[in-house]
């Protein structure tokens, strides 16, 4: 995959942005995404408008900060087992211990989350929590339902496994440890999804990604202020 490091030419706008392979994919070479097929120009155009209608927003080459670049990498690829595979890897300015308040402050799950999502059902048991979310995104049918059980397991982090709901596949983990000292958190993600959509597989790729690094922005920020209140 060619990625460019700008759009402002009209020659390198041609190069670059004309193949469906154009740097808006990836503008992060950290952030890998499964490359997609190549295009014509006139399915280039009816691409954009699908997106537009999916409210995928593009902008072209807008790689992250380099200070964001150095505390995140994430990668979307397809799964053997069926839907996709995220994983990620991510430095938090703030203890490991706030990192874990904030993932399992499970009511306000919804805001660390870019989409239009409500809390349905919280069940505390002695082991475990279940959560029962419905999900509103322009790629999936309606409000979709997932209702998952939350462990943590020893050491800390978060074990997110599907139960059932609108989803095919949903298992999520987060492991936490100091990274250096401990006013730092070194958290590595994993995400196992498949959904129930007639989006294209590389379509739901793309939002998944662009999904993610919103949820990593907000949740980085979540910690860092409540480690500040504290």
């Amino acid at each position: 995959m060619r990625i460019g490091p700008s759009c402002r030419s009209p020659s390198h706008r041609t190069s670059c942005c004309a193949p469906f392979e154009a740097c808006w994919m990836n503008p992060n070479p950290r952030l890998s995404i499964v490359p997609a097929p190549r295009f014509g120009r006139r399915a280039a155009t009816l691409l954009g408008g699908l997106l537009a209608w999916a409210g995928v927003v593009i902008a072209p080459c807008a790689a992250l900060s380099a200070s964001a670049q150095d505390q995140m990498t994430l990668t979307v690829t397809g799964d053997p087992a069926g839907g996709l595979r995220a994983t990620a890897s991510l430095r938090l300015p703030v203890p490991p211990s706030v990192v874990q308040q904030v993932l399992t402050d499970y009511e306000n799950w919804p805001h660390l989350f870019g989409v239009t999502m409500r809390m349905a059902r919280l069940d505390r048991r002695s082991d475990r929590v279940i959560t029962e979310l419905y999900i509103r995104h322009p790629i999936l049918p309606g409000e979709s339902r997932l209702m998952c059980d939350n462990r943590v397991p020893p050491g800390g982090g978060l074990v997110t496994t599907f139960l059932e709901g609108d989803f095919k596949r949903y298992e999520r983990t987060w492991t936490l440890g100091p990274d250096g000292s401990a006013a730092a958190t070194k958290a590595e993600f994993t995400l196992l999804v498949e959904v129930k959509t007639l989006a294209p597989d590389w379509l739901v790729a793309l939002e998944l990604k662009r999904q993610l690094e919103k949820h990593f922005r907000i949740l980085r920020e979540t910690a860092l202020a409540r480690a500040q209140a504290r």
